[in-house]
């Protein structure tokens, strides 16, 4: 019986640290994230712990709606008008959440959080570093759309988003340590964070969502009272950064210049084509706005509306709208949507309920959610994995269970 017990721990000890690498390996190689989360599946189920797990997640509401969200979309499936293989392939495409409902129930450990979010900051950090010496020295790693000097991981939205988690997980941190070695460390990695986003990296969606997020920690470490002055400090250092950084001026510029001409130009744009996608989705979703279309159902309606309708570059059919929303929406109605926004309400609501980790948890939920107005980032591979590994990991709690309590010895 001690035997098969400690057989059992290792095997819940490598579960626990094969989420770990997946969170940090999401952003930076498909290949890792999907060999470590069949692993930590098969982990799980070998560690003995599958069964309580699952319970300690369903008795948290941000699990509870995660297995609502999931009981829809099976529903949407069954009136939606495409074959059973693409209704499969929709519902596993949101698999994420449920590698978020299974952390729920495992990383509720306090030690274990400190490992996961000591560990991300860590790696990032010298990712940081890497990507900045990259870019001095004006090397491409990888080639093709999004790939300029600098920007080493699966391109340059993802690296942003990788280091928006870590640069608030830093703030968090930067409240909580008392060692003044500690605090410069923290600082100077927030600085290489925001040089890699601002100076860096294109991705116009971070410019957006990381003041944002970071108004929405702050305001929840020092209370939500001092909003103004908190929204006018940030402001100011975005003003700062926007006037100093050319990367930034000129992806804002065109980003403008898109949106205006996206009507009469002759050719595809980053913003001009979210335009199109997003106006054509609301007239489809006008038409059956309760219940959509069926879960797996946007690419072949979306296709068949943009043929019929445009020519050229208009009528690019696409399998989402580049906007979350629209796409919950669309396939699976209002009714879906409200579900969608339950999550996200749920999930910040039990975040801000506790006192740190939550709290990191939602800030970069927030983030995410407001760059989804843009991109799919709860379904795309690289940003769904880390958005699902880094909530569940750090939203975990078990009621029966201090959180203080170590897991494995």
């Amino acid at each position: 019986m001690i035997c098969y017990q400690k057989i059992t721990d290792k095997f819940y000890f490598s579960c626990l640290c094969l989420a770990i690498i997946i969170a940090i390996a999401a952003p930076i190689s498909t290949a890792v994230t999907s060999v470590g989360c069949v692993l930590m599946l098969i982990t799980w189920l070998l560690s003995g712990k599958a069964i309580p797990s699952l319970k300690i997640a369903y008795q948290q509401a941000t699990g509870k709606i995660i297995l609502i969200f999931f009981a829809w979309l099976f529903i949407g499936t069954l009136y939606a008008d495409t074959s059973w293989n693409d209704k499969l392939n929709t519902v596993l495409s949101w698999k994420k959440l449920i590698y978020t409902f299974i952390l729920l129930g495992l990383f509720y450990s306090q030690k274990w959080k400190d490992y996961f979010i000591n560990s991300y900051i860590s790696f990032m950090g010298v990712a940081a570093i890497v990507g900045v010496i990259l870019w001095l020295m004006d090397v491409v790693v990888r080639e093709g759309a999004g790939h300029d000097a600098g920007i080493f991981m699966t391109n340059y939205a993802t690296q942003s988003t990788a280091f928006i988690a870590a640069l608030l997980g830093c703030i968090f941190l930067l409240d909580q340590t008392s060692s003044t070695l500690k605090r410069y460390v923290l600082g100077l990695a927030i600085c290489l964070f925001i040089f890699n986003i601002f100076f860096i990296s294109g991705a116009r969606t971070a410019y957006f969502a990381l003041p944002i997020a970071v108004i929405f920690a702050i305001g929840s470490l020092y209370s939500y009272k001092k909003l103004p002055i908190i929204i006018a400090i940030t402001s100011i250092l975005l003003i700062g950064l926007v006037l100093s950084s050319s990367t930034l001026q000129q992806r804002v510029d065109e980003g403008i210049k898109e949106f205006n001409s996206y009507d009469t130009s002759l050719h595809i744009s980053s913003i001009g084509v979210r335009v199109i996608f997003a106006k054509n989705t609301l007239k489809l979703i006008k038409q059956k706005p309760i219940l959509g279309y069926g879960t797996s159902s946007f690419k072949s309606v979306y296709g068949q509306y943009v043929t019929a309708h445009y020519q050229g570059w208009r009528a690019l059919t696409t399998t989402d709208p580049h906007n979350i929303y629209l796409y919950v929406c669309l396939e699976n109605g209002i009714i879906g949507l409200m579900i969608f926004l339950s999550y996200i309400f749920i999930a910040v609501r039990q975040g801000l309920q506790d006192t740190f980790y939550g709290k990191m948890a939602a800030s970069f939920l927030i983030a995410m959610t407001v760059a989804s107005l843009f991109n799919a980032y709860f379904k795309t591979f690289p940003e769904g994995h880390l958005l699902a590994f880094f909530i569940g990991i750090l939203l975990a709690n078990n009621k029966n269970t201090s959180t203080k309590k170590i897991t494995h010895a």
